[in-house]
């Protein structure tokens, strides 16, 4: 009982541990997702920044210097009115960057079914992203964890702003574009594009690797001082119930133990007769009652003290708990009174044994206050309660002191 307790606390600091670190592992993926999005929204604001930008600041001006003739009509360089190719750039400068400070660098693309600069073609995931933009109009964005190499990245896409009037500038029909940008790029890519299409997806993915790094170095340290946090209020708890064992232990012992003769009291042998009763009664065994009681001992008392009275009956106990087998117990019902609990024994080998006891009770004291007992032995007929078992070893205890003492009696039914 007191193991399975133990074994129950144990196992309740372990599963609280385990709860414990799947919680934070998932709180490592949350903060990793987090700082992940942080730096997304950092990425699709300078986007939004720098298309606005060029759309609404720096093509106007370029337009009005070809109309004002400070720039002839057909001037086009991507370097300065292509959204795309500035954007792959400055997001290539940007991964030189994280690369000369040792970061991971950021997967960045405008990919598009048909741009005229062979780096920005989609992939055929991306393709099939765009496929559902075009296809869906209430799809504002995609966004997923996805696995590359054995490494976790955040993959993010959003439709380009469908194309507007002034988009068509550079994408109907080729005979429109700048001739500066046909002799670039020729005549038949990225062209032939119409008012509110979807020409490209911005395809970002955000690598989760130091974000999770950092994390699981948080989780570690964090998880080192809950356990040791835990162990402690484990010990702590441990010691208690040992301390409360122990006391239990001793409220036991005191309840159950004689304390003068550190055998079973008079509570457990009324116990014990009663659950060995049935016990024999269910296996069919055999159950056999000694009761031992120490003759004229008032008289040793008053001739010697309680003292040494007191040091007779230990030793009795002592010569009886030694006459008997390991698994048998011995009781002392009160004063000089005690008993034997025999279970799976004949008659004939209980005698022996009662007789064995008196024997040695009086070889012990032949030369010192001629110390004996008597001793009475029934066995226990299935007919019988408890109350008659023990009334009829009673009588057997009573006829051996009627009959001189320091003798054993066999109860023997009329």
């Amino acid at each position: 009982m007191l193991f399975n307790k133990y074994v129950f606390v144990t196992f309740i600091f372990v599963v609280v541990f385990l709860v414990i670190s799947v919680l934070l592992r998932k709180e490592v993926e949350t903060y990793a997702m987090y700082e992940a999005n942080v730096k997304l929204d950092r990425i699709l604001t300078n986007q939004k920044a720098l298309h606005s930008y060029i759309e609404n600041d720096l093509k106007p001006v370029i337009y009005k210097l070809k109309d004002e003739g400070k720039l002839y009509q057909k001037f086009f360089d991507a370097k300065i009115l292509s959204f795309t190719y500035i954007a792959r750039n400055v997001y290539e400068i940007e991964n030189q960057i994280y690369k000369e400070n040792k970061k991971p660098h950021l997967y960045y693309k405008l990919a598009a079914n048909n741009p005229r600069n062979d780096l920005n073609k989609a992939n055929a995931f991306e393709e099939n992203i765009i496929k559902m933009f075009n296809e869906n109009e209430n799809i504002k964005e995609y966004k997923d964890i996805v696995e590359e190499e054995d490494k976790e990245f955040l993959y993010f896409a959003k439709p380009v702003t469908p194309n507007k009037k002034s988009c068509l500038k550079c994408h109907s029909d080729p005979k429109y574009a700048p001739q500066e940008l046909i002799e670039k790029y020729g005549d038949v890519k990225g062209f032939h594009e119409k008012i509110g299409d979807i020409r490209a997806i911005l395809s970002i993915k955000i690598p989760l690797d130091s974000e999770l790094q950092y994390g699981n170095q948080y989780y570690t340290k964090l998880l080192v001082i809950i356990f040791i946090a835990l162990l402690l209020v484990y010990t702590i708890i441990i010691y208690l119930l040992r301390n409360l064992d122990k006391k239990n232990n001793k409220l036991y012992e005191i309840s159950t133990i004689d304390q003068l003769t550190n055998i079973y009291n008079r509570r457990v042998f009324d116990k014990d007769i009663h659950t060995s009763v049935i016990e024999v009664t269910r296996e069919n065994k055999n159950l056999v009652l000694i009761m031992l009681d120490i003759d004229f001992f008032k008289k040793i008392n008053d001739t010697y003290g309680h003292q040494v009275g007191d040091a007779i009956l230990i030793k009795i106990a002592e010569i009886m708990q030694k006459s008997t087998r390991e698994y048998d117990r011995v009781y002392r019902l009160g004063g000089e009174e005690f008993a034997i609990i025999l279970k799976n024994i004949d008659m004939e080998t209980s005698l022996l044994l009662a007789e064995r006891i008196r024997e040695e009770i009086q070889s012990h004291y032949a030369e010192d206050k001629n110390i004996t007992a008597s001793l009475g032995v029934c066995e226990y007929n299935k007919k019988d309660d408890v109350t008659l078992f023990y009334k009829k070893v009673d009588d057997a205890l009573y006829m051996a002191k009627d009959t001189g003492r320091n003798r054993v009696v066999e109860y023997k039914e009329s």
